[in-house]
C-alpha cells in the first residue's frame, strides 16, 4: 500500500476524467500485472462508495518545438479500467500460485478478478487486502486505521536506498543529537569524575595556550634579543617549556585514566540494557535474526561505543576547547593573519562535511556484512555435524570464501578511503600556513610585527591545524560510533510482539481449564498457519494432537504459552484469556517437553533444576528417576556434576530429552505439554517413560502431540489438525469408526507395521 501522493499526476488526471477524484481516494495499490497476464501498471484506488481499477502503462515522448531543447512529453495509455460499487463486494482474497497471485473478491455473488500481481509487490497487496476489507465492513477508515507497508527499500523523507533494507535507518535524516542526548543517560551516574576530567581539560587546555608563547615571543623577544627582559637566560625558558610540558602530560593521564574508567563502566552498563532489552523481547524476534547478527550488537557495537569514548571523545574535547581558546588568542594578536591562517577551512568543511557522510554509509554497509559473516561461521560451527554427515565441507568453504570476500572488501574500501582522502584533507588545512608565512614575514620585515611575535603566532597555528587534522581523522570513529548507538537503541526500542497486560488478572491457583475459542494465526500475514480452531479441555483430562508434518500442531502449544499471539480468537485458561495474565502465572502453571531440546553450559544437575531453581538434590534425583534419567546420569564419573553444553560432554538426543523430561516434571505443572517428547528414544525406553508420564499426567492437563498415534490411544479426546483446520475431534475409537483423517493415517501406521511383520 502506497500513500496517495504518490499517484502519478498523469494518473490522477485519468481517475479524475471517469468522476474519482484525488480528494475522495482513501486508499490505494500500484500493482505490476493486470488481470489479463499483462505486465502493466495497475491502479486500484477505493473512496468509501467505489472501488476503481486502471490499468494501462507510462508512455514518455520527446517533443521538439522550432526553437529550443527537446521537451519530454509523459502520458498515460489505458488498457482497462473497471469500477465496483464497494457495499456489493465481499470475501476479499488473495490467491497466491508459483511466481504471481491474484487479488479477488466477490461481487453480486460471483467470483471477480481484481488484479494480478508479482511477488515483488506481494506484501503491499496484503497490506492494501487487510484495508479494503476493514473500508468495506465499517464504510469508512480513520487515518490512524490505515494499515501501511514496511517492505519499500527507500527512505520516505529524502528518498535514499537504505543501507540494511532489514533496518529502515537511514543515514542521512538519522537523528544524532537525539541519539547522544539518549546515550548520555548512561553517563549520569559518573557526574563526579566527569567533573574531574573537565578541570583536568581545561588545565590542558590552558597549558597547550601557554606554551607557544613562551616557546615564540619570550624566547626571540625577551631571551634572544640583547634588549629582551630575559636575555641570555635560555635554561630559565628551557625548564618553563619542560615543566609546562609534564604539567600537560599529567593532566592528561588524568584525564584519560577518568575517561577510561568511566567509558568501561558505561559499555557494561549498555551490554548489560541491551541483553535485558533483547532478553525482554517476544520469541518471533528471535525466529527473524541471526545468532551471529544478535552477537555483533550485543558485543561488537558496545565495543565501538567504547573505543570512540574511550579514545576519540577525550581528544575531540580537548581539541575542540583548544581550538576555541586559541583561535581567540591569535584574534588579539592580529585579526588580518588569523583571518589569513583560515582561508581554506570552509574549504575543509565542505569536504569535512562529505566526508562523513560517506562513511557513515561505508560503517553502516560494513556493519551488514560484519554481521552476514559472524552469522555464517556461527551456523556453521553449530551445524558442523550436519555438514560433515552430508559432505559439504567444500561448499561451505566456498560460502564462507563469498561472505569473508564480500566482508573483506568493504573493509579494503574504507582502508582505501581512508588512505586517498585524509591526506588530501590534511593538505587543505596546511595551505593557510603558507599564507601566514608570506603575510607574516612581509609583516616583519616592515617591522610591523617583531619575530617573536610571529614565531607565536605560527606556534599557535600548529595547534590549530591539529584540532582540525583530528577532526577530519575522527570522522571515521564518529561514523562508526553513530551507527552502533543507532543499532543499540533500535533494539532498546523494539517493542515485543507479545506484551504482557498492563493489569493482570492474577491466578494463584490453576485448575486447567483449556479453551480454544476459534483461534487462527499465521507466522506470515500473507498465508495462515492455523484456521479457526476451536476446541475445549477440562481440567485433569489428556488430549491428543496429531496430524501431517508442519500441520500446526506446535503452533497451537506455541500459543498457548503465548511465545505468539492468536490473529483472531482466544485461548482461555480457566475462563481467563492468556493475554490476560501474567507471564509469571501462565508459564509457572505450564511445563513444555519439546521434541527440540537444549542443554545449557553447566552440569547436569543445573540443567535439570532450571525448572526450579530452589528445588533441592532430592527432589532432582527423584525427577531424574521418573524421567528414566538417573540411571545413565550415575554412569558418568562425575554423575550429576558432569559438565554438559557447548564444548563439554556430548549427549545423545536420547539422553537430552529425558533430562528435558526431567526438567518438567521437576517444575510439577498444573498443565503439561508434551511435543513429541519421546521421539529420540528407542522402544524400551519409550515405554518406560510413557508408564512415567501417564502417572504423572494424573490429574493434569495434558496435551500430548505425536506422530505415533499408538502411544495416544489412552488419550480422553484427540484433535486431528490437517492443513492448519480441525476437521475432526474425539475418542481413539470414535475417530476410527468415523473412517476420516484420523482413520487414514492410522490405517498408514498399521500398513508400515505390516511390512516388517508386526500386526
Amino acid at each position: 500500500m502506497q500513500d496517495k501522493n504518490k499517484i502519478p499526476e498523469r494518473v490522477l488526471e485519468v481517475f479524475a476524467s471517469k468522476g474519482l477524484f484525488e480528494k475522495d481516494i482513501i486508499i490505494f495499490l500500484k500493482s505490476d500485472v493486470d488481470i489479463e497476464f499483462r505486465y502493466a501498471d495497475v491502479y486500484c484506488a477505493a473512496t468509501k462508495d467505489t472501488l476503481a481499477v486502471l490499468s494501462g502503462k507510462t508512455v514518455v515522448s520527446s517533443v521538439r518545438k522550432p526553437f529550443g531543447a527537446p521537451r519530454a512529453d509523459i502520458a498515460f495509455e489505458e488498457y482497462s479500467y473497471d469500477e465496483f460499487e464497494l457495499d456489493k463486494l465481499s470475501d476479499f482474497s488473495c490467491d497466491m500460485n508459483i511466481s504471481s497471485g491474484l487479488l479477488s473478491a466477490v461481487y453480486d455473488g460471483e467470483r471477480v478478478g481484481l488484479t494480478r500481481f508479482s511477488m515483488s509487490v506481494k506484501n503491499k497487496v496484503y497490506t492494501f487486502l487487510t484495508n479494503i476489507k476493514t473500508l468495506s465492513e465499517k464504510g469508512e477508515l480513520m487515518p490512524e486505521d490505515i494499515k501501511t507497508d514496511d517492505s519499500d527499500p527507500y527512505c520516505p523523507k529524502c528518498g535514499t536506498r537504505y543501507t540494511d533494507a532489514a533496518r529502515k535507518i537511514c543515514p542521512k535524516c538519522m537523528d544524532k543529537a537525539k541519539l547522544l542526548r539518549r546515550l548520555s543517560v548512561f553517563f549520569g551516574k559518573y557526574k563526579l569524575y566527569m567533573l574531574v576530567s573537565l578541570i583536568s581539560l581545561v588545565f590542558t587546555t590552558a597549558l597547550a595556550a601557554v606554551l607557544p608563547y613562551i616557546k615564540g615571543s619570550v624566547l626571540y623577544d625577551d631571551v634572544l634579543a640583547e634588549d629582551g627582559k630575559l636575555y641570555g637566560k635560555i635554561l630559565y625558558v628551557v625548564l618553563l617549556v619542560a615543566s609546562t610540558k609534564i604539567l600537560s602530560v599529567i593532566a592528561s593521564v588524568v584525564n584519560g585514566v577518568i575517561t577510561s574508567k568511566i567509558s568501561a563502566r558505561v559499555v557494561y552498563d549498555i551490554k548489560k540494557t541491551v541483553f535485558s532489552a533483547i532478553s525482554g523481547l517476544s520469541y518471533g524476534f528471535f525466529t527473524s535474526r541471526q545468532t551471529g547478527g544478535l552477537m555483533t550488537s550485543v558485543n561488537g557495537d558496545a565495543n565501538s561505543v567504547y573505543y570512540f569514548f574511550c579514545d576519540g571523545l577525550p581528544y575531540l574535547l580537548i581539541n575542540i576547547v583548544q581550538f576555541i581558546a586559541v583561535t581567540c588568542i591569535m584574534l588579539s594578536i592580529d585579526p588580518l593573519l588569523t583571518l589569513a591562517a583560515f582561508i581554506s577551512v570552509p574549504v575543509f568543511l565542505l569536504l569535512y562535511r562529505s566526508v562523513l557522510l560517506l562513511f557513515d554509509k561505508l560503517y553502516a554497509g560494513n556493519f551488514s556484512k560484519r554481521r552476514s559473516f559472524n552469522s555464517l561461521v556461527t551456523d556453521v560451527l553449530s551445524g558442523m555435524r550436519v555438514v560433515k554427515a552430508f559432505a559439504r565441507e567444500k561448499d561451505e568453504v566456498q560460502r564462507f570464501d563469498r561472505k569473508s570476500t564480500a566482508y573483506t572488501e568493504s573493509d579494503k574500501r574504507i582502508g582505501l578511503m581512508n588512505s586517498a582522502i585524509f591526506p588530501f584533507v590534511n593538505y587543505i588545512i596546511h595551505i593557510g600556513n603558507f599564507v601566514v608565512w608570506a603575510y607574516g614575514g612581509w609583516l616583519v620585515m616592515q617591522d610591523k610585527m617583531e619575530l617573536g611575535m610571529l614565531m607565536t603566532f605560527v606556534g599557535y597555528l600548529g595547534t590549530i591545524y591539529s584540532p582540525l587534522g583530528f577532526f577530519s581523522e575522527v570522522s571515521r570513529w564518529w561514523a562508526e560510533c553513530m551507527n552502533a548507538i543507532q543499532r543499540i537503541f533500535e533494539i532498546l526500542d523494539s517493542i515485543p510482539e507479545v506484551e504482557e497486560s498492563p493489569s493482570p488478572v492474577p491466578l494463584p491457583s490453576v485448575r486447567g481449564d483449556i479453551e480454544f475459542s476459534h483461534v487462527s494465526f499465521g507466522y506470515d500475514k500473507t498465508k495462515k498457519t492455523l484456521d479457526d480452531i476451536d476446541f475445549s479441555v477440562k481440567a485433569g483430562e489428556t488430549i491428543g494432537i496429531v496430524g501431517e508434518t508442519g500441520a500446526g500442531k506446535s503452533t497451537l502449544v506455541n500459543l498457548l504459552i503465548r511465545l505468539y499471539d492468536v490473529s483472531d480468537g482466544k485461548i482461555t485458561i480457566d475462563g481467563v484469556n492468556v493475554k490476560d495474565l501474567s507471564f509469571r502465572d501462565l508459564h509457572n502453571s505450564v511445563a513444555i517437553v519439546s521434541q527440540e531440546t537444549y542443554m545449557f553450559e553447566g552440569t547436569i544437575l543445573e540443567n535439570i533444576r532450571y525448572a526450579k531453581p530452589d528445588a533441592t538434590d532430592e527432589e532432582v534425583f527423584h525427577a531424574a528417576k521418573i524421567a528414566d534419567a538417573h540411571s545413565f546420569i550415575i554412569k558418568y564419573p562425575d554423575a550429576y556434576e558432569t559438565l554438559v553444553g557447548r564444548g563439554h560432554k556430548s549427549l545423545s538426543g536420547g539422553e537430552c530429552q529425558r533430562i528435558s523430561i526431567a526438567r518438567a516434571i521437576l517444575k510439577d505443572p498444573r498443565i503439561l505439554i508434551l511435543d513429541e517428547a519421546t521421539s529420540a528414544m528407542d522402544t524400551a525406553t519409550e515405554r518406560r517413560i510413557q508408564r512415567a508420564l501417564t502417572k504423572l499426567s494424573k490429574g493434569r492437563t495434558t496435551l500430548m502431540i505425536a506422530h505415533r498415534l499408538s502411544t495416544l490411544r489412552d488419550a480422553d479426546r484427540i484433535v486431528v489438525i490437517e492443513h492448519g483446520k480441525m476437521p475432526e475431534c474425539g475418542t481413539h475409537r470414535e475417530l476410527l469408526d468415523k473412517k476420516g483423517t484420523y482413520y487414514g493415517l492410522y490405517k498408514l501406521q498399521a500398513e508400515a507395521l505390516k511390512t516388517i511383520g508386526i500386526e
